[in-house]
């Protein structure tokens, strides 16, 4: 709220300061351009679009939308390309700054630190004081969230990429309470789902086995419980569980004397569970994609049965 009320501020009252000096009639003049081509105008609304949704916590809820269903701040970004290209030289350390606190909230880090450095030149303090604050804090998301992976080995990989997930668990810890906070929840969210993914492709190859993907799939689930993505988590365990049915189709045909009706029944017993959670999470977007899947599983189900018997 506070560099709502420095940047709104600010663009009032260059607004006000860009009036002639001359008496104003209170009838607007025939000549005159309407509102909406009053580049200041344009600007107000778009920087206040941002602003309105700065705080959002883009961890838990999905990000607004403006009037045209486009996320908001995508959509301030094209406005504000538009706007530079329109005026160009004006007003550019409030531009610099808009565009900074949208690609911050989008999680393009290396764009919003660029902007804020541009916006950091302002001569006005306030403006100057938002973005030395914001490119701080870009600084340090980019120093945590983007560290290096070292590729060399299965385990150098799996080492970095868990210490990324503690190092993001402290840093938002470090900023409970504040806009960023979501940030580093989003961000570690991301690094988890990856570990998981790793578990999942390890699988195969020694030391990791088929418990490690389950055991970090599940704490995923866990972990994120409040997330807007908690539904994806379990979509991630359901689809697994599925590949461990159909893997077991390939291990053992059904036709064959050796197909174990009750081992095939485990894992898409399981995938049907977690897809049925899913399937009934109104208002969340995964719930059509579980609910075709889960007519594919007992589709298949029901051909492995006919074949088993």
């Amino acid at each position: 709220m506070q560099h709502y009320s420095l940047v709104v501020g600010l663009i009032v009252c260059a607004f006000l300061h860009a009036l002639p000096s001359v008496a104003v009639p209170w009838r607007q003049n025939k000549t005159e351009q309407p509102s909406h081509a009053k580049p200041t105008e344009n600007l107000l609304i778009i920087v206040a679009d941002i602003q309105r949704h700065l705080a959002d916590d883009v961890y838990r809820y999905p990000y607004a939308q403006d009037f045209t269903g486009q996320n908001v701040f995508r959509a301030a970004l094209v406005r504000l390309a538009n706007y530079e290209t329109l005026y160009p030289g004006k007003m550019t350390d409030v531009v610099s700054l808009a565009k900074a606190q949208a690609f911050e909230r989008l999680t393009a880090y290396e764009e919003a630190l660029a902007n804020y450095e541009k916006a950091g030149k302002s001569s006005d303090p306030n403006v100057a004081a938002a973005a030395h604050e914001g490119a701080n804090r870009m600084r340090q998301f980019i120093r945590v969230a983007r560290q290096s992976l070292d590729t060399s080995g299965l385990r150098t990989y799996e080492r970095d990429l868990m210490k990324v997930i503690r190092d993001l668990d402290s840093l938002a810890a470090d900023l409970r309470g504040t806009r960023y906070e979501c940030l580093a929840m989003v961000e570690r969210e991301r690094a988890q789902m990856l570990l998981a993914e790793f578990y999942v492709s390890m699988r195969f190859i020694q030391p990791y086995t088929t418990d490690d993907a389950l055991t970090q799939l599940r704490r995923n689930i866990d972990d994120n419980k409040e997330s807007k993505r908690r539904f994806r988590h379990r979509m991630m365990l359901a689809d697994f569980y599925y590949e461990l049915a159909m893997q077991y189709l390939i291990k053992a045909d059904p036709d064959g004397p050796n197909f174990d009706m009750r081992q095939f029944e485990g894992f898409a017993n399981a995938a049907r569970a977690e897809y049925d959670i899913i399937s009934r999470a109104d208002g969340f977007p995964e719930k059509p994609e579980a609910r075709a899947k889960l007519l594919a599983l007992e589709a298949m189900v029901q051909e492995v049965s006919e074949r088993a018997r």
